[in-house]
């Protein structure tokens, strides 16, 4: 099952690992929110998607045996 949390590094991106409460996930997904300010989009947050370790692999693993067939 995947969750979001709030990014506080800026420079995570998909496919990295991190450590969450004790627990190892693998970043699926990375959203980038912007807010109008003063006639400017500026970021305002980054939203990370996570799964499991195992999760992320075996989700590699299955898109590239359908891939292949």
């Amino acid at each position: 099952m995947a969750f979001n949390i709030v990014a506080t590094q800026k420079n995570l991106q998909c496919g990295e690992s991190v450590t969450i409460e004790g627990q190892a996930y693998t970043i699926s997904a990375v959203t980038q929110r912007y807010q109008l300010r003063k006639g400017k989009y500026e970021p305002s947050e980054k939203r990370l998607d996570v799964l499991s370790e195992g999760r992320y692999i075996l989700n590699l693993y299955l898109q590239n045996l359908f891939e292949k067939s």
